[in-house]
């Protein structure tokens, strides 16, 4: 499994990788982390936050989800973004 360092998000590569794997890996994180990851889906994503789910702990195309969940490219863009960013300044 590879990951790039996505463009515009505030935090190193390493730590991006970090949260994107624990993501890809809910199911067998711990409860504490599996929560955190619901926390911020919600916080983060509001009535988006299933599509930010699906974005942060699957591997579907932004576009794909998108579509399944009537949100634009763009707002999902946005709402990955905070996400990465928000996991660092919150407690688990």
């Amino acid at each position: 499994m590879s990951f790039r360092k996505l463009q515009g998000v505030n935090i190193p590569e390493e730590k991006q990788g970090a949260v994107r794997f624990a993501c890809l890996t809910a199911e067998d994180q711990p409860k504490i982390i599996r929560e955190k990851i619901e926390r911020l889906c919600h916080e983060v994503g509001g009535p988006y936050s299933a599509a930010l789910r699906d974005v942060m702990c699957s591997r579907k195309s932004i576009t794909a989800i998108a579509v399944e969940h009537h949100v634009s490219e763009s707002t999902l863009y946005r709402m990955r973004k905070e996400f990465y960013e928000s996991w660092y300044r919150r407690r688990a």
